[in-house]
């Protein structure tokens, strides 16, 4: 029996508009299902983020290696930022930064932090900005430079022991460069170092001939841009410590142990000097520890611990090692012990 072909060309009809509202319903699902996948896909990136303050004498250690390791054996997104470790103290007072974890040269900044009560939490308490803080290395002040610099050759005769450092660097027209030991401690360990070289050589006139005053405004630069200084000829040499100078492929001259800041045998002859800060802080010798902290402004826990974790392991100490710093084999935690996340204080136990 043969169908009409009216009826025949509905049915065809009725078969085209079917296959088209199926299609349709397909496609909306099919973009529903992407939509969802990529709100999900950045809900997991934004949570996997770690943000990290850290001491700008790290930027290599942090942005070339230890920061890519971290994200290969944890899968979290590292994010850092560097500047000089009092400067980063007081943005995070200032409400100017908001970081995961912070990574101080020397334990006053974050210490700045335990004993400011100026963050309130969920429940509007007012609390410390940090709560502890973990020593994880020791570093040493060393004079850094360039083949490019005018005294080059003074440099390599004093890095080989045939002239007194203090001898070069004192000289006419030496171009000498620094932080600023109101911002960053490796500006005032330069000044406490100039004054133990006063006590160690017997000699009162080594700190002003070198460095002139505390903030000599011809010898501060940020930290952040004191190397390109350097490498611009701007200036002769630097005050490094040895492992920013290993990172960062500057020569540099060591310092007898009496007066870098290195050795805890020497703690007591340290003391005998000091720096006092605008604010009436009066900051003595002593050996130089690198510390960590998961501030209270943190807003991916579980990723600073991770973030921690990874820089207090056997492949942290590596990284560090490689890179000049002197890991500590016994960590050393201060302030409220008691608040360190369990994961972490575990690690102390090792």
């Amino acid at each position: 029996m043969t169908l009409p072909i009216s009826m025949t060309c509905n049915k065809f009809i009725i078969i085209v508009i079917f296959s088209i509202v199926t299609l349709y319903f397909l496609s909306i699902n099919s973009l529903s299902l992407i939509a969802n996948t990529q709100q999900q896909t950045s809900s997991s990136s934004n949570q996997g983020k770690v943000f990290v303050m850290y001491a700008a004498s790290l930027v290599n250690t942090f942005e070339n290696i230890l920061g890519p390791s971290f994200e290969k054996n944890t899968g979290y997104t590292y994010t850092g930022e560097a500047r000089g470790s009092l400067q980063i103290a007081n943005m995070i007072i200032d409400g100017q930064r908001r970081p995961d974890v912070f990574v101080s040269a020397s334990t006053l900044p974050i210490m700045k932090l335990i004993t400011n009560s100026s963050f309130r939490d969920s429940g509007s308490k007012t609390i410390p900005l940090a709560q502890w803080l973990v020593k994880f290395a020791s570093a040493e002040i060393v004079i850094a430079y360039l083949p490019n610099s005018h005294f080059y050759s003074d440099l390599e005769k004093v890095r080989m022991g045939e002239i007194p450092w203090y001898k070069v660097l004192s000289k006419q027209d030496f171009k000498f460069g620094r932080t600023d030991p109101e911002l960053d401690p490796k500006g005032y360990y330069m000044i406490i170092t100039a004054k133990l070289s006063n006590l160690y050589y017997h000699d009162q006139t080594i700190k002003q001939k070198i460095l002139g005053d505390d903030r000599n405004a011809k010898q501060l630069f940020p930290e952040e841009t004191l190397k390109t200084a350097l490498e611009s000829r701007q200036l002769d040499a630097i005050a490094a410590y040895k492992h920013e100078a290993i990172a960062r492929g500057l020569s540099y001259i060591t310092l007898p142990s009496q007066i870098n800041l290195a050795n805890p045998t020497y703690s007591d002859f340290y003391k005998k000097v000091s720096y006092t800060l605008h604010n009436g802080q009066t900051i003595y010798g002593e050996p130089i520890y690198f510390s960590i902290t998961i501030p209270e402004t943190v807003k991916n826990l579980n990723g600073s611990i991770s973030f921690v974790k990874f820089l207090l392991s056997d492949d942290g100490e590596h990284i560090l090692e490689s890179q000049g710093l002197d890991y500590i084999q016994r960590l050393v935690a201060e302030g409220s012990i008691d608040k360190l996340p369990p994961p972490i204080r575990n690690m102390l136990r090792k």
